[in-house]
């Protein structure tokens, strides 16, 4: 019985993890072209000022190459 409920646990728990799993878009780094994978339900587009974690961390502290 106690198997049962655990397999059932695990089951529910695949499900509900493999729905919060959506669908994603890439972009590109407006500083370097770099490939950016965004949520496709974020409605961003190549129109939005894009930056990859390397080149946003080097625009938050101001340096430039």
């Amino acid at each position: 019985m106690l198997k049962k409920i655990i397999i059932t646990l695990l089951i529910m728990l695949f499900l509900v993890s493999a729905a919060g799993c959506g669908e994603k878009i890439i972009l590109h780094c407006d500083k370097c072209g770099t490939e950016v994978e965004v949520d496709a339900d974020s409605n961003m587009t190549e129109e939005w000022a894009i930056f990859c974690e390397e080149c946003a961390e080097e625009v938050d502290n101001g340096i430039e190459k």
